[in-house]
């Protein structure tokens, strides 16, 4: 479907380009209303959007309602632009020509969401929301499915860029930097578990800081001297590290837990938070 929609956009010859599904799920009588807000606001790109007051859906279950807003929840997590609108998934929205004609060459979407291809790749100066009420189906039958939710997930990956799995990978060799670090000074040269496990959160900070800033956000952030991105860096990632060390001292000193256990358990919760500021902070785009 989104191909599509690239070669309406190749073939339209408008000022303003409107996307919008044609079993009358999406009103035709609210494209006055879009065009006029793109003028009033000097808008690049207006969205029609189901979650702003005044906007809403009929007919749809507790189910179909949960997946929309659990896709639109994975956009926000993974993509920083898609934090700019309240409905990055919908399908009903206008475009001005001159930015498509910036950025036209760079969109290669899969699926249908093709609103995510334009936030990311296009940059749009200004966006602004408008509220509509998604109609139930007229005509056709909705394409969700298992193979349409695939890849949604992976188009939305390919817009991150993988630097999800890219951080999960250098979280795991954080986590061995930690773990290594934590037996060589507890075990090995017999310091108080409580304090080695500082040292080692701190060892793999270091590692972290490393790995991010040359593999998953490189390219993004250089306007500022490497020193300041690692002071940055271990701000952002407090949060993370200190509910690290809470985890741990609970787990270990508190409940007797094995130390290499509990260090694990104490990773793994400081893994979201660490990313989301990694992601939105020290290499926001």
């Amino acid at each position: 479907l989104a191909s599509a929609v690239i070669r309406g956009f190749l073939e339209a010859r408008g000022e303003y380009v409107v996307v919008m599904d044609a079993d009358l799920q999406h009103p035709p009588e609210m494209l006055p209303q879009l065009l006029k807000i793109a003028l009033e606001e000097e808008a690049d790109v207006v969205i029609a959007s189901r979650y702003v007051q005044g906007g809403g859906v009929e007919g749809w279950s507790r189910l179909r309602l949960f997946i929309s807003k659990t896709a639109t929840l994975l956009a926000y997590l993974l993509l920083p632009e898609a934090r700019r609108t309240t409905d990055p998934m919908s399908g009903f929205f206008l475009v001005k020509r001159e930015l498509l004609n910036s950025c036209i060459s760079e969109l290669k979407p899969r699926g249908y969401k093709i609103l995510l291809e334009i936030l990311v790749k296009c940059k749009p100066a200004k966006i602004v929301d408008m509220p509509y009420v998604f109609r139930r189906r007229f005509a056709g039958k909705s394409k969700l499915g298992f193979s349409t939710t695939l890849d949604y997930i992976l188009h939305v990956l390919e817009l991150n860029q993988y630097r999800v799995l890219k951080n999960a990978a250098v979280g795991l060799s954080g986590l061995l930097v930690l773990m290594y670090t934590l037996y060589l000074l507890s075990d090995i040269l017999g310091i108080d578990p409580l304090l080695a496990y500082l040292v080692s959160i701190e060892t793999s900070i270091l590692n972290n800081f490393f790995w991010n800033d040359k593999l998953v956000f490189r390219g993004r952030g250089k306007q500022k001297p490497w020193y300041r991105r690692l002071i940055e860096y271990h701000g952002a990632v407090s949060v993370g590290t200190i509910t690290n060390y809470i985890v741990f001292t609970l787990l270990y000193a508190l409940l007797h837990m094995n130390k290499y256990v509990a260090g694990f358990i104490g990773v793994v919760a400081g893994f979201i938070l660490n990313y989301l500021a990694s992601e939105h902070g020290v290499w926001k785009p």
